[in-house]
This record gives C-alpha cells, structure tokens and sequence, in this order.
C-alpha cells in the first residue's frame, strides 16, 4: 500500500481489549488440543500444531506473552463471549450465524469442507445414501444443521472427535461427520488403518479467527487484520502447512497468490478501502453485499437482497464459471451425439439395406440391440463393467465423455436406422426393387424426415444422463452448486429454464437443416 493510499484509511476505534492484553502483557488465546495436526498435545502433553505456531506469531508481533486455553467446538465461542480468553484461533468456519454473536477477522487464513469418516465395511457411495441413516457429529459444528437439513440424516451428538470416531467404530452409526482436514490426518494414523472418506467433501467454508462483537471496527481487529494478510503474502502460511505436513489446501494457495498481487502502480492489489474494509475481490464472496460490488455481481446481489432469490451464478464468478462449464460440455456432448446418431444410423440402414445376407443380418441385430438397451444401462456396463476389466488387466481408463456419446448415439442411431428403413419400405412399394444406397439416400429424405428428426431432438434431451458418471455437464453444475449452496429452487428453475432454451435452439436448427434439405431435394 502507497502512503497516499494509508493515509485516506479511516483510523479505527479504540480497543479495551488490546489494551487490556498490553496492561496484562500477555493474549488469551483459545486453541483446539483434540484436532491434530491444527491443535493437539505432544508426547509429552504439551499443546502444538498448525494453528498455535499461528497463536504464537501474533503474541511476538504485539509484543505479549502468549497463554492458551483448550476450546472445544461446542464452548469456543461461548470461552470468548465470557471474556475468558481474547482471541478464538481454533478451526472456526466463518459463518453468518456465527458473525451476528462474535467479530470474524477478514482474511480468512484456511478453509475446509464436510466429509464422512467411514468404517472399511461402509457401502456409502454418495450423499444421497445418507438419508434417514445415523450419523455421528461433535456439538458446535456449524455444519451440523445445514447437512442435516439437506441431507435428511440423523445426528447422533458427541462432545467430542475422539468419541465420535470411536462410537462408528462400535458400529453405533454409519460413520462420521466432520471437516476434511482433520479426517485426512485421521486416515492416516494406523489406529484406523482400513477406513475411509470416499465421498467429496461439500459446505467448504473458511476458517476464521474470532475476537468479541464489541471489538467490531477497533483497532484489535484491524490489526489482527493485517496479521493474517501479511501470512498470506509472506508465505507464512504456507509453510506452516508444509511443515505439518498437511495436504496442499487449494483455498490456501490461490489465496496466498491472490493477496502477494499488486496493482499496475506496484501498490498492493489487495488494501484496505477507505472505510477500512478490505478490497471486495479480496474478501470472502459469501458475506459481500450489493453495495461493496459493482457490475453483474451487484446486479444478483441486490436481486438476493431484494426478492430473496439467490441466483449465485449471477454474483458469484466461480459457480458462474461452473454453470458455464456445464452449459458448454452439455452443447458440445449434443453436437456430437446428434452428428454420430446420424451418421451411425444412417450407415446401418444402408448396411441393413445390403444384398449381401450377412452385412444385412448383422446390421439388422445390432440395430435391434442397441434399441433394447437403455443408454444409462449401456454406460454402466461400459464403464464399471468393461471399464473395471481393462483397467485391472491392461491399465486402460474409458473416458467417461467418450462412453456417454458412445451410448446415447448407438441406442439414437439405432432409432434413426429404424426410420431409415422404414421410409425405404414405404418407398419400394412404389418403386419396386428400391435399394438404399450413400447415394440414393435423398429420395426417402421426405418420408424420413420427421421420425429422424424426432429421434435427434430426444437425444439432446438424453444428454442430462451424463451426469450420471460424473461428466460434468448442465445438471452435474447445477447438482454441484445446489450442494454448496443450498438454493435448490432457484438453481433447478435456472436449470429448466436454460435447458428449454437449448431444446429450442436445437429445434430451430434442425428444423431449418430439414427444410433445407427437402428443398434442395425437391
């Protein structure tokens, strides 16, 4: 930051907080002893981990002591609402519930999501299967009710991790429910040797430091502020990550890249504004409003705030981005599957069309097949039946793009042979020995045309299957982001309605592509 831009930074308020640390000459910290490797106790109890190496540099940067308190999930906030300690530094998810009662402090320094820790027998292979079943959860968890209301799965409450974990081994419930991060390192401890986190981890929320709602805009806050923005750009951060040998946190590192950016003028990228805030494209995108943005994210902000419906792909550029993404290989799986669909179809009507026996016969039976097979059948059989044989005797992975155009054009094809075939029936009843023929094709172009073109809107409409093994098409998007953000109503009309509109483009197109054609042959 420039001394031009320090300067119109509005000076923040006193704190009887910090002064209270300064007179004490020592910061109350609470901290987690039940959370390795972020908090814990050493062999010889003594507490460490990521976030006391946190505790412990900004003791040293206000020049204090440092002291710290044990914190669990269920008692951290209430530790420092009961003025025991001073600062909350414990794997506390920045939320809005939880910023109506405490101060959070902007940046946010880590970031984790929502798995399930499972036993080795656990046959969970999506969220979905967790409907109606118990599941283990620790009080105080912000993700608790939000899991359980999407989810529709039953919380079985513990006071703690280690309870938790044991009571799923016990087989008291299916397994448990808790941040990525802490059962990455559960996994692999030799204790649970066997068990599993198989499903993607979803709700991935920031991690914030917490201090008093009545330390708001003080001097405390700014200044833990610029304490945690500093770890990002000098790499504290990440090399306190590094040497707890946690896994990579992609959150952590495009952050840690986002504020070491500077402007064209060699100024920071990421500053504080005049009010004191941080830079809108430097926060946390889910507690911005309307009035911190300008542009189309102002624009679905304000829709948001006004009429309460949270199109997110409207204000926020990553689901945008995913929706996009979505869109895109949705048009891209229509033009190949209604371009393979006819050609396919077309070539086994001429082959079935054939005077040699057993060019016709074979067409004929593959045509009939590929019509009796459902297309999701087809891709199961294809990539977790053929799939899982070439992969286990020559290493070789389908791609599951390519299974998906593959099915859905053979069982369409098949549709269009069919119509094929029966144009060139009804022909020869008045052209006698007709044969079709690459060639000669055009004169059942007439009697062919409306049950082709049928069959190739259908498959359009089939390509939302895709999902079904993980290509991340239109509903593979919206299912995603429904997943983060819970606005499930809003996201399925946008899916609807996005989706009528690319039926009716592909309508319009083929429609004039047939008229075109008629007219040509004519």
């Amino acid at each position: 930051m420039t001394a031009a831009q320090a300067q119109t930074v509005k000076t923040p308020a006193a704190s009887e907080r910090l002064a209270l640390i300064h007179e004490r000459g020592a910061i109350i910290v609470g901290v987690k002893t039940d959370y390795p490797p972020f908090g814990m106790l050493d062999a010889n109890g003594m507490p460490e981990g990521f976030e006391h190496d946190l505790a412990a540099d900004i003791a040293k940067r206000l020049g204090v002591q440092l002291r710290k308190v044990s914190v669990t999930g269920s008692n951290r906030l209430q530790k420092l609402q009961e003025g025991v300690i001073d600062l909350v530094l414990a794997t506390t998810g920045d939320t809005a519930e939880r910023r109506q009662i405490v101060t959070m402090i902007e940046p946010n320094y880590y970031a984790s999501g929502v798995t399930l820790f499972m036993p080795p027998t656990a046959n969970i292979k999506d969220w979905a299967d967790t409907r109606g079943q118990l599941v283990c959860a620790t009080q105080g968890s912000y993700f608790n009710r939000l899991m359980q209301q999407r989810y529709l799965m039953e919380l079985q409450m513990y006071n703690n991790a280690r309870d938790a974990k044991l009571a799923v081994k016990d087989g008291r419930c299916i397994g448990y429910l808790f941040d990525n991060t802490a059962v990455i390192n559960d996994l692999a401890n030799p204790e649970w040797k066997g068990y599993k986190a198989p499903l993607p981890p979803t709700l991935n929320t920031p991690w914030a430091m917490a201090i008093s709602k009545s330390e708001k805009g003080t001097e405390f806050e700014k200044k833990l502020g610029d304490i945690v923005a500093d770890w990002h750009r000098n790499g504290f951060l990440l090399e306190r990550e590094k040497a707890w040998n946690i896994p990579s946190s992609k959150f952590l590192a495009d952050t840690s890249t986002l504020w070491q950016k500077d402007d064209a003028d060699g100024a920071a990228y990421c500053r504080r504004l005049a009010d004191g805030s941080w830079r809108a494209e430097c926060r946390n995108p889910v507690f911005l409003t309307s009035t911190d943005v300008g542009g189309l994210a102002q624009l679905g902000l304000w829709l948001n705030e006004t009429t309460g419906i949270n199109l997110t792909l409207v204000y926020d550029s990553f689901d945008r981005r995913q929706f996009f993404f979505g869109l895109l290989v949705t048009l891209v799986l229509t033009i190949l599957c209604i371009t393979c669909s006819l050609l396919l179809g077309w070539a086994g009507a001429v082959f079935a069309e054939s005077r040699t026996w057993f060019l016709s016969a074979t067409a004929r039976l593959l045509g009939t097949v590929s019509r009796m097979t459902p297309p999701l059948l087809c891709m199961y059989l294809l990539l977790f039946g053929v799939g899982a044989i070439l992969s286990e005797s020559a290493g070789i992975a389908l791609p599951a793009f390519g299974v998906v155009v593959f099915c859905l054009s053979v069982y369409t094809g098949a549709g269009v042979m069919t119509a094929l075939l029966d144009a060139a029936s009804a022909y020869r009843l008045q052209h006698g020995e007709f044969r079709l023929h690459f060639a000669n094709t055009s004169q059942i172009a007439r009697l062919a045309s409306g049950s082709v073109t049928a069959s190739l809107i259908n498959v359009s409409k089939a390509t939302m299957m895709a999902s079904a093994v993980a290509v991340p098409e239109l509903l593979s998007a919206t299912t995603s982001i429904i997943n983060e953000r819970g606005n499930v109503g809003v996201m399925m009309n946008a899916l609807l309605l996005t989706f009528l509109l690319i039926i009716f483009a592909v309508v319009r197109v083929i429609r004039q592509l047939e008229q075109k054609i008629l007219a040509r042959v004519a």
